[in-house]
Formats: C-alpha cells, sequence, structure tokens
C-alpha cells in the first residue's frame, strides 16, 4: 500500500511515518524543504505546499490513502486569514487533488479544539458540536474536519487527538518544549492547570489502524489521561539528579489576572512572549489563549470508540516523558 503523508516534519507526521514503515508500507512525503532528520524516512519525496496544486497532483498519484497531518498550529498572534489559508484552503487543494488522482481513503489529523469543550464537565465525545466560534485555530480545523467530512467520492476518517508528546520531537511541540525546559531545570514557574496526554507512538498506532479499520464519515479522539503540569513535572523530576524547584501558580488567581491582558495590543503580547521564551523556552506559549485551555482543559474525554474501532491503547506518563526527554 501506497501512503501519502503531509507534515512529515512534525511530531504526528514523522511518528506516523515510522509506524507505517515498521508495517512495510511504502510512503509519499509532501515537504517543503530538506530537513536532516527526515533522512530516517525512506520515502518518495515531494517538494511544496498546500496552495502548490501540481505537486499536491504529482503527491497524490498512485497514493492509496493519505494522511493529512500537516497544519498551522496558532497560539493567538497568527492572523486568522493565514491560519484558515493553510489549515482550510490547503486541506481543500489537497482533498480535490485525492479526487482527482482517486485516493482511496483520506485520513485528516484534527484536533480535540475542533469539538466545542463546554460545558467542560460533561463527557465530550464525537457527538458533541464542532465549534462555531473561538481562536484561529479551533475554528479552521473545525472547518476543515467540515469539510472532510461532508466529501463525497472519498472514504474519509476524521482523527482528533488531545495534547501530543513522546519521541522525535525534533522541533519541538509546544509541550514537549515544556517538558524539555523543565528537565534542564530552566522553567521556575507554571500555571497550576493540566491537560490530557497522548503519547505520539499511541497515536500513530491509531491512525495506522483507522487506514484499515476507521469507518468511513467517522471522527475518532484519541485522548490518553487528563494530566495536570505538577503530574507532568514529577514525571520529568524523576528522570533529573536532583530536584528542581517550580512554582505553580494558583487556578483562581490566573483566571482573576487573565482579563488583564486583554489591555494589551496582541503586537506588545507577541514581543513579552517572545522574550519570556528566551529567558525560559516554552513560556512564549503562554498566550491567553494557551493559558485558557490549560485551566479550562476538559477531564471528562470518552476514547471509547477509538478503543473499540482502532485498538487505541494508552501508555504510561513516565514512559511518554522519558521518551520526550531522551527519544
Amino acid at each position: 500500500m501506497r501512503i501519502g503523508v503531509t507534515g512529515s516534519s512534525g511530531l504526528v507526521g514523522f511518528n506516523f511515518c515510522k509506524e507505517a514503515l515498521k508495517n512495510n508500507e511504502t510512503l509519499n512525503i509532501l515537504i517543503r524543504k530538506d530537513t536532516e532528520y527526515l533522512n530516517q524516512i525512506d520515502a518518495n519525496v515531494f517538494y511544496g505546499d498546500l496552495n502548490d496544486k501540481e505537486v499536491l497532483d504529482e503527491f497524490c498519484e498512485g497514493c492509496d490513502v493519505i494522511v493529512h497531518s500537516a497544519a498551522m498550529i496558532s497560539i493567538g498572534f497568527d492572523s486568522y486569514k493565514e491560519v484558515y489559508e493553510v489549515n482550510y484552503v490547503g486541506t481543500k487543494n489537497l482533498l480535490d487533488s485525492c479526487l482527482r488522482k482517486k485516493v482511496k481513503k483520506f485520513i485528516y489529523i484534527s484536533s480535540i479544539n475542533a469539538f466545542n469543550k463546554k460545558p467542560i464537565r460533561d463527557k465530550l465525545d464525537e457527538s458533541r458540536e464542532l465549534v462555531k466560534r473561538g481562536g484561529s485555530y479551533d475554528m479552521t480545523k473545525a472547518m476543515g474536519q467540515e469539510l472532510v467530512m461532508s466529501t463525497d467520492g472519498i472514504d474519509k476518517v476524521s482523527i482528533n487527538p488531545t495534547s501530543i508528546l513522546g519521541k522525535n520531537d525534533f522541533k519541538p511541540s509546544r509541550l514537549g518544549k515544556v517538558v524539555k525546559t523543565l528537565y534542564a531545570g530552566k522553567l521556575p514557574f507554571l500555571v497550576n492547570g493540566g491537560l490530557d496526554v497522548i503519547d505520539v507512538e499511541d497515536l500513530s498506532k491509531a491512525i495506522y489502524s483507522s487506514i484499515k479499520n476507521g469507518r468511513d464519515g467517522e471522527a475518532y479522539i484519541i485522548s490518553g489521561k487528563w494530566r495536570s503540569f505538577k503530574e507532568i513535572n514529577n514525571s520529568v523530576q524523576k528522570n533529573r539528579d536532583s530536584k528542581s524547584f517550580v512554582l505553580f501558580f494558583p487556578k483562581l488567581f490566573v483566571e482573576m489576572n487573565l482579563p488583564l491582558l486583554n489591555l494589551f495590543p496582541k503586537s506588545f503580547l507577541k514581543k513579552a512572549a517572545n522574550f519570556n521564551g528566551k529567558l525560559f523556552p516554552g513560556l512564549e506559549n503562554l498566550t491567553k489563549e494557551s493559558i485558557e485551555n490549560i485551566i479550562n482543559f476538559p477531564k471528562n474525554i470518552d476514547n471509547s470508540k477509538a478503543k473499540k474501532d482502532l485498538g487505541l491503547t494508552i501508555s504510561p506518563l513516565d514512559k511518554t516523558v522519558k521518551d520526550s526527554i531522551y527519544g
């Protein structure tokens, strides 16, 4: 089977490629430029982006399945138009190429953020409505998912992971950077919140399983377990020779002070975030949007559908954190 993968230089795309190669599949990968670590992937390489329709046609030629993991992750500083062009228009361009080249199946890597998280305390499963209002990333991933699910002439599946962590995080990801900085003992404070964490290898296996077992037109939430940042930090500290101190700001304190960020222009907040990131790598991602996500992340996420249909398994947090540090 020939599988086309977008976003292969990212955490999800790279690990999925490794999983597919373990199963002796043939790969096409779409990249914008050469990256040294991609030499680990035995694949046919196509250079271009999601706006280059001619390259997309060449990339899709002969593929049985496309796994679309390329996306622009925005935490509030990017323009809506820029995020929309990648996450929605790019997805449409790729879908059109798939239809022209008669690709059999399209696996869309969406996000838990495509679903409306409120009410937070209620069970969140695949029946939850997609977001209609919100940040650029949430909105465009929901729109992309809706587009994919409504496309005729091709089998399609949406994969909706929670916060992803694990090995081969070369760039690294936002959560991966936090873990690496905690391990280096250079992150003095965090918000006392948490996230649902899924190991990237568990996610990659579920994506691969969805090629054969994912039902046409269905979405699958790929979640692990809600983890507080205190839990994550405790797991990180197990890998250090001596424990480092981290101050956790109480949730109520953070909630009370969040409205103050609305008093500043976005350009100022972006400069401040970049400055914080130079001092403490990972803190550049603590924007108003990301902090709200951390303190209000749902704890009651239902992954039973993925366990039943895709054989989803959940790795221990210590394994996932160790892979993120050393993998």
